[in-house]
């Protein structure tokens, strides 16, 4: 599944990257989070998630920043898998100032397995936008 976009927030690009940073902002923002924790390089969350096809379904997901210059670009590598099926790929996020905000750009390659395969589909997609615009929309009021 592949995955693109671009989000604009009213605030700094080192004001957005604490937001993104930030485990108690995640939780407050991630659509369907239950726990969300930070340990140096790894995010762990909790996540209620209802998939076309799937149904609901509470995951343990997980990524790992290979690559991170705050408060610009991060690189997050995940690699998952457990009854549902199986994650792996990596998200590129970019921030860049843009007047007196910051443009939010993102692009993720994920290869999916299993069950979660199934997600992989124009409907799929559509719900990943769609959770993806949420979450957004959600951090948009936090920073």
């Amino acid at each position: 599944m592949d995955l693109s976009g671009s989000q604009k927030f009213n605030a700094p690009p080192q004001q957005v990257w604490n937001a993104l940073m930030n485990p108690t902002v995640l939780k407050e923002t991630i659509p369907g989070a239950q726990d969300v924790q930070v340990s140096g390089n790894s995010i762990t969350m909790t996540v209620n998630v209802s998939l076309p096809v799937l149904g609901s379904n509470t995951f343990v997901l997980g990524a790992d920043i290979q690559q991170q210059t705050p408060p610009s670009h991060a690189v997050l590598a995940i690699d998952r898998s457990g009854s549902f099926g199986s994650i792996k790929g990596h998200v590129t996020i970019d921030l860049a100032p843009v007047d007196a905000g910051t443009n939010l750009t993102y692009t993720a390659h994920l290869d999916l397995g299993g069950r979660v395969g199934m997600a992989d589909n124009p409907i799929g997609q559509q719900a990943a936008k769609s959770g993806l615009n949420s979450f957004f929309k959600n951090l948009e009021t936090k920073v």
